[in-house]
C-alpha cells in the first residue's frame, strides 16, 4: 500500500537558496523514491541536482524504475534547449506548409503539334492559325463502324475559336459543314462536321468518311489522339494526330 510523504521525511532536506519551483518538485519526487526503496530494503537512487540560473536550469537524475526512465525522457528534451551558456533557446518549430506548397509543382508545358505535321501544314499547305481543340481517349463509340463518327465532347474541348462567328451559326442552326482532315497517316480526306445537342450535353461530330479514318490508321479503344485546326486560304481544316 502506498505511504503519503510526511515532514518527517524532509527532516535531512537542505534547502539550496536558488532552487526554483521545479527544482523543489524534483526534490520531492526524490524523496519518494527514497522512501519507496526503503520499504523494499533497496538503496537509494542517485541523484544530482545542480543550481538554477536566472533564466533557466540543468539537472540531471538517474531512477530505476518506469517512473525515474519518463523523467529522465523529459529532462533530456529541457536539457536540449539549453544553449550550454545558460541561456535557454526556445524549440524550432517548423514552419506550416499550406497544402498546395506540400504538393509538388511541375509546370506542364503547352502541347505542341509533331514537327513533320507542322512542316506539312506549315510549310507545304501554307496552313495558319493552329489551335489544339481537343485531347482524347478513343472510345468504343468512336471506332463502332454502325456509329462511324468521332466524337468532341464540349466538356473537353480546348476552345471553340476554331470556328469563326459564322461558321458557329452554322453549326448552330443545324446544318452540317464539309471540312478538310488531315488524318494520322498525313492523307487527306474531306468529313462532314457537325453539332449534337444531347440532353444537357453538347459535341461536335466528326461523320460519314470516319470510317475509312479508323481503318486507314488501325484506330483503337485506348489510343490517345489529339484534334488540331487550322486554316488554308480561310477554309477550315482539322489534323488527328495519334500520340
Amino acid at each position: 500500500m502506498m505511504e503519503l510523504l510526511s515532514l518527517d521525511d524532509f527532516k535531512d532536506t537542505k534547502i539550496d537558496p536558488n532552487w526554483g519551483p521545479f527544482d523543489y518538485l524534483l526534490h520531492v519526487l526524490h524523496v519518494d523514491q527514497q522512501k519507496l526503496q526503503k520499504s523494499h530494503n533497496a538503496p537509494p537512487p542517485p541523484q544530482t541536482l545542480c543550481k538554477q540560473d536566472h533564466t533557466g536550469f540543468k539537472l540531471r537524475s538517474k531512477f530505476k524504475n518506469s517512473v525515474g526512465l519518463k523523467r529522465k525522457r523529459n529532462l533530456k528534451a529541457v536539457e536540449e534547449e539549453d544553449d550550454g551558456d545558460g541561456d535557454r533557446v526556445a524549440p524550432k518549430l517548423k514552419p506550416k506548409r499550406s497544402k498546395k506548397q506540400e504538393k509538388s509543382v511541375c509546370p506542364i508545358p503547352p502541347p505542341d503539334l509533331p514537327p513533320r505535321f507542322r512542316q506539312l501544314i506549315v510549310e507545304e499547305m501554307g496552313g495558319r492559325g493552329l489551335v489544339l481543340v481537343i485531347q482524347k481517349t478513343i472510345f468504343f463509340s468512336d471506332i463502332n463502324p454502325t456509329a462511324s463518327r468521332f466524337s468532341i465532347p464540349f466538356s473537353q474541348v480546348k476552345t471553340h475559336d476554331f470556328l469563326n462567328e459564322a461558321e458557329a451559326k452554322e453549326l448552330d442552326d443545324k446544318n452540317s459543314m464539309q471540312v478538310w482532315l488531315l488524318d494520322p497517316s498525313m492523307r487527306g480526306t474531306s468529313i462532314t462536321l457537325n453539332k449534337w445537342v444531347m440532353g444537357s450535353s453538347s459535341l461536335y461530330v466528326l461523320t460519314n468518311t470516319w470510317n475509312p479514318v479508323v481503318k486507314n490508321n488501325q484506330l483503337k479503344k485506348g489510343d490517345m489522339v489529339q484534334l488540331w485546326s487550322f486554316r488554308v486560304n480561310s477554309l477550315l481544316c482539322f489534323a488527328l494526330v495519334k500520340l
